[in-house]
């Protein structure tokens, strides 16, 4: 008997014997336990690696005494923002996880955690999210060709990722294609089950997390969740950071109600690499800087209104001090948005799937338009001066008719007739 199939056997008699084991996946009808899966399973992953390439380790070690990341940086990381369709993608996932496995008890500021590291929650080198969730262009990691990462030969024929040579993860949560068969979900009743759809990979993402860390309102269960999904000390510790940031700087439950599929059955995962870790390679989004590039919540404090008392004064964010990720990761306020704050539009719905009433990202408020003074009215224009009269033209009188010489008489008739008759 080889050492794996021992190992499978030991493994389901193990899982038989214990009822304490919160996290099972299955291989063909037995079930196992995450960490006996993850065993027979990742090594698999770097199955013919070029000598000397980097590969996954069979059993991935833990490195003790990692130092967190520091409040500033994780309060760099959060302060952009999240759009408002990936935080309603994130708190449909957790309310859809809550009806179909009430065990685990995912919240949605660990998926925050997660889609900002690998994606910054899908605007990665400049990625826009669109009104229904996928991302433009697609968001590709590297190749994992053995060099600085370890190898992942290819698996899906360029199907998803476009690389025939070597597997790279994708989309929002950066599922490899491997695992994303594994928990290919239709989130949004749209009919395709897309890895670059944030919908779809979110809710993969929590039906990942829930099965690799099972109860994860303990914090060993959520170190043992986020660590499956990236095998890296430093991941774990960032991720869980960001969390606590993003769950105590948003308040949600002032946001309007969700848009998407809240209820119904989430399918266990299916295929050989369920216990494969989804993200593998590097966490491309922990160092994107990409800004806000639409409406987001979280990214600055609303302006306050006149009569609205100081943020110094109350906050339903919380927190404690100044430079904490609980009080300054979000930039949020006291200040709850308008009721009638317009919200991402509703994802398609799978027909008769109930929709859950709840909360919903809102807009920010709208930034006051300061009203311009009107002008004086000018003052009216005086009237024209009259225009000067001439001068009266005087005549003067004709000079006196003289008989004889400038006038004639009747009876002179040896005078020019053209002289005037002189006057009687």
């Amino acid at each position: 008997m080889t050492g794996a199939a021992l190992l499978l056997v030991t493994a389901i008699g193990a899982s038989a014997q214990s009822t304490e084991v919160e996290a099972a996946g299955r291989v063909g009808d037995a079930p196992l336990p995450w960490a006996a899966g993850a065993a027979l399973i990742v090594p698999q992953l770097s199955e013919g690696a070029p000598p000397g390439a980097v590969t996954l380790a069979e059993a991935p070690t833990r490195q003790a005494g990692q130092a967190p990341p520091a409040p500033t940086v994780i309060t760099g990381l959060a302060a952009n923002g999240i759009p408002n369709v990936a935080l309603n993608a994130y708190r449909v996932a957790a309310a859809r996880m809550a009806d179909a496995k009430p065990g685990c008890g995912i919240e949605w500021s660990l998926l925050a955690g997660i889609g900002r590291i690998e994606s910054n929650h899908g605007r990665y080198g400049g990625a826009v999210l669109g009104p229904e969730g996928t991302s433009t262009p697609k968001i590709l990691g590297p190749p994992l060709d053995g060099g600085r990462f370890a190898y992942i030969g290819d698996s899906d024929n360029g199907l998803w990722d476009g690389d025939t040579t070597y597997d790279r993860a994708m989309g929002p949560m950066q599922f490899i294609p491997t695992t994303w068969r594994s928990y290919a979900i239709d989130a949004d009743g749209d009919g395709v089950s897309n890895p670059f759809n944030i919908n779809d990979a979110a809710l993969a993402a929590a039906n990942y997390l829930c099965t690799a860390g099972g109860n994860l309102r303990t914090q060993a269960g959520m170190i043992e969740a986020i660590f499956a999904y990236n095998h890296s000390d430093s991941y774990v510790a960032e991720v869980l950071a960001l969390a606590r940031a993003y769950a105590a700087g948003i308040p949600v439950a002032d946001l309007g109600p969700l848009f998407g599929i809240t209820s119904g059955p989430v399918p266990p995962p299916s295929g050989p690499y369920w216990a494969a870790p989804a993200a593998p390679g590097p966490a491309i989004g922990f160092e994107d800087r990409t800004p806000p590039n639409g409406p987001t919540t979280g990214a600055a404090p609303p302006p306050r209104r006149p009569d609205s008392t100081p943020a110094a004064q109350g906050g339903g964010s919380g927190g404690s001090g100044a430079g904490t990720p609980a009080n300054n990761s979000s930039g949020s306020t006291s200040e709850p948005p308008p009721a009638n704050t317009p919200a991402p539009p509703p994802a398609q719905r799978q027909p008769g799937a109930p929709q859950n009433p709840g909360t919903a990202p809102a807009q920010p408020l709208p930034v006051p338009v300061p009203v311009p003074a009107p002008a004086p009215a000018p003052a009216p224009a005086p009237p024209p001066a009259p225009a000067p009269q001439p001068p009266p033209v005087v005549t003067a009188p004709p000079p006196p008719l003289i008989p004889g010489e400038t006038c004639r008489r009747a009876t002179d008739v040896s005078l020019p007739l053209t002289l005037p008759l002189c006057p009687s």
